[in-house]
């Protein structure tokens, strides 16, 4: 019964999972926030910034970004990363409730990793310092 279960879960969830995945890896690593707005917002701010301030932003993104922002490959072969050594300053992980990029599990491994608590702020997307609801 409980693979049966774990197997109806995985079926449910992959799909969205997938589809999260493929879209981040097309904004990012194809960089299709760049000639997106839609895309751009949802990447990196809250759904309801402004088109003029996205496209702001978004110029600015491009601009800075030339050279690819990871490799995938690079990335998925120094994959899984061991526990951090004990680190002499502290830590603070600090994650957005609308990350489009960093979901929970993500902030939540990085605590566990530098074996602190996360923190998570409210009504705020990926580029938090940027976002039109960074003061609530």
């Amino acid at each position: 019964m409980d693979i049966h279960l774990e197997y109806l879960s995985f079926n449910i969830i992959s799909p969205l999972w997938e589809a999260t995945t493929m879209k981040v890896t097309r904004s990012l690593a194809a960089k299709a926030f760049q000639t997106s707005l839609p895309l751009c917002r949802e990447t990196f701010f809250s759904a309801t910034m402004e088109d003029h301030i996205v496209k702001r932003y978004q110029e600015l993104i491009k601009e800075s970004s030339r050279l690819p922002l990871f490799d995938l490959r690079k990335l998925n072969s120094s994959l899984p990363i061991p526990s951090a050594p004990n680190c002499p300053v502290d830590v603070l992980v600090l994650g957005a409730k609308n990350d489009f990029i960093v979901d929970a599990e993500g902030l939540n491994e990085t605590a566990k990793f530098y074996s602190v608590l996360p923190d998570c702020v409210d009504a705020v997307a990926h580029d938090m310092m940027l976002d039109v609801s960074w003061e609530k």
